[in-house]
């Protein structure tokens, strides 16, 4: 709920503001001259307002699926939960060796004659042992700026573990360092080259790293002082030639901290920096472009719906299908701004984040509790100080009904989405311990709890998402039919508000993609069942199968672009459904068009009926011939 904060302003505050605002807009304007070549390569504009800062347009009507955007990573660093797989200078798959080395136990020791097997890259750093490479000519590639990063780069997880900071975040800094100096000695030019294809994009410089905003003022206290800690150990261990002071260090930190972006290349996760991206795609929580990782660090941004001439072109930092302020405090708190985007803007009674914050009216079981928040937030800088703040505006206020005269407190209806999420909550952590068997049954117990007695909206975001996650556990069970189930509910939901996800939203695609996925492997394992059920049974699948996997296709095409390895994997699986329909449709009209065995031919019958006596008849003239 938005919070109440009017903090009263003198007038020296308001001029301030106004200079402020001034030399916010000449920077911006002055930033698009920086970065105007990408007009020339791409359909769009770069334009500046004093409501919106830079932003970036369309320059003509752009149809579904234009790349507006290709942006080579300034810096990135590959997650842990990833750290072996890819290359990380090109992101492409590692080459793996085996390797054994002795079990221990829980308590650190070696159990005796007990080896474990592991995975290791075949290229790495064998100084610091903290970067996996493709192949030999990839890590020459790397050596200029990892020869930089190589000795801190070996501490990282160790200060990080000291001071309590992500190693992650310190080792983008290097990451950052490392591509600074690499440009020093290399002298190279800061201006930033626009590229037309993937296979020509530059990272983008250095330089344009500093033109992003850091939030070094939103960031919490306590963290950014471990920061500090452990960026003056680590810079410490950084060659002097490159070195930066530690204030630097800090900046780099923020910024990185409060821009990056968290992409999947060959399925694994990497977080990189993309000034111009940051810098000129705004969020909107309903968005008309998408951004997708590709190979070596590059990412594309492409529209996913069709784009009038002028419209602003926009992506999304957070997960939208998710309640209205869940997404503002997760903006808040990661991006450090409060959305004002035309969906969080519109009236709740108006808009479909009705549905998914959505309870359900306790009389006419019918409409969903409506709070209008009446105050929208002013201070940022006061927010993020007490985020507690947005729970101060529900006290003493009710909630109506959208269908019904009916009004509740709104501090119940905060009580009974509490319960909703300890429960969700409860069923995770089970999840999470292995225990599928229990965990479906507590996310099984969920939905009757909280859909089959109208307490949530089928719509509800927690809702969909337990049906969501039924559907993994399922899968993961082998139940098909019951995951089968629960994907279908999951697209129902999502398809079935007006305007809750864009066209072509990656998230629905994929589920399209699974589901027919699905349909298509449950069809052929039922097609030998030739009783009437399992005719009409393996029917309905192929169909599914065909209908959501000409979706995925269509939609992947959109998202990824023709040529993607995603896209051409639904070609072929949408391609196969169509033969198997079709020849299962057709093997069922030819059983049906066989003919029939014929009859035996009656027997001669006389020339006159009058000569050949009824059946009674001659039974009755029989015996009585034997009786006589």
């Amino acid at each position: 709920m938005a919070a109440t904060t009017e903090p009263t302003v003198s007038a020296q505050d308001v001029a301030a503001s106004a200079d402020a605002t001034k030399k916010k807009t000449k920077k911006a304007i002055a930033d698009n001259i920086k970065y105007a070549g990408i007009e020339s390569v791409m359909p769009v504009k770069l334009k500046t307002s004093n409501a919106k800062g830079r932003f970036i347009a369309a320059a003509k009507d752009i149809p579904a699926g234009t790349i507006v955007s290709i942006e080579k990573a300034s810096a990135s660093v590959v997650r842990n939960q990833s750290f072996s797989n890819i290359c990380h200078h090109c992101f492409k798959p590692a080459k793996l060796k085996q390797m054994t080395r002795p079990r221990v136990d829980a308590q650190g020791n070696q159990i005796a004659n007990q080896v474990e097997k592991f995975n290791v890259p075949t290229h790495s750093c064998t100084k610091c042992k903290m970067a996996a490479y493709c192949s030999e000519a990839c890590q020459k590639e790397h050596a200029a700026e990892h020869d930089i990063q190589c000795p801190a780069l070996a501490q990282v997880n160790s200060l990080a573990t000291a001071n309590k900071v992500m190693p992650e975040n310190l080792r983008a800094v290097l990451a950052l360092i490392g591509r600074r100096a690499a440009e020093k000695a290399a002298n190279r030019d800061q201006a930033p080259d626009f590229a037309s294809s993937i296979s020509t994009a530059k990272p983008t410089p250095f330089g344009c790293v500093l033109d992003m905003n850091p939030n070094r003022h939103f960031t919490d206290r306590e963290k950014l002082k471990d920061a500090e800690n452990a960026l003056k150990d680590l810079i410490a261990l950084v060659p002097e030639h490159a070195r930066v002071t530690l204030s630097e260090a800090v900046e780099l930190y923020c910024i990185f901290y409060s821009n990056q972006h968290n992409i999947s290349v060959n399925n694994q996760q990497v977080l990189a920096l993309y000034p111009i991206t940051s810098l000129y795609f705004n969020h909107s929580c309903i968005p008309n472009c998408v951004y997708v990782g590709e190979v070596d660090g590059v990412i594309c941004v492409r529209t996913m719906t069709d784009v009038p001439a002028d419209t602003e072109l926009t992506i999304s930092y957070v997960e939208i299908c998710q309640p209205r302020e869940q997404r503002r405090r997760d903006l808040l708190l990661t991006r450090h701004f409060w959305c004002k985007c035309r969906r969080c803007s519109t009236l709740l009674s108006k808009s479909v984040d009705r549905f998914m914050d959505g309870i359900q009216c306790s009389e006419c079981q019918n409409g969903v509790m409506i709070f209008e928040e009446t105050k929208e937030v002013q201070d940022i800088n006061e927010l993020m100080t007490d985020v507690a703040a947005l729970d101060q505006e529900i006290q003493g206020k009710f909630a109506q009904c959208e269908s019904c005269p009916a009004q509740i407190e709104v501090t119940k209806l905060v009580d009974v989405l509490k319960a909703a999420i300890t429960d969700y909550g409860a069923a995770h952590q089970t999840l999470q311990t292995g225990d599928f068997n229990r965990g479906r049954l507590m996310l099984e117990k969920f939905i009757k709890d909280y859909e089959s007695t109208h307490i949530l909206s089928p719509y509800n975001a927690y809702l969909v998402n337990t049906y969501t996650t039924l559907m993994n556990v399922c899968t993961q069970m082998q139940d098909l039919d019951r995951a089968i189930r629960y994907n279908q509910v999951v697209v129902e939901r999502m398809e079935g508000i007006e305007g809750a996800v864009p066209t072509n939203y990656p998230r629905l695609v994929e589920y399209h993609f699974t589901l027919g996925d699905m349909c298509l492997k449950q069809a052929k394992k039922k097609a030998s069942n030739r009783t009437p059920l399992g005719r009409n049974t393996t029917r309905k699948y192929l169909s599914e199968a065909k209908s959501s996997l000409e979706k995925a296709y269509e939609g992947r095409k959109v998202v990824f672009g023709e040529n993607s390895p995603s896209t051409q994997a639904a070609k072929r699986l949408f391609e196969e459904s169509k033969r198997e329909y079709n020849a299962y449709t057709k093997s069922l009209e030819k059983k049906k068009k066989k003919p029939a065995v014929p009859a035996p031919a009656p027997a001669a019958q006389p020339t006159s009926p009058a000569a050949a006596p009824a059946p009674a008849a001659a039974q009755a003239q029989k015996e009585t011939s034997a009786s006589a």
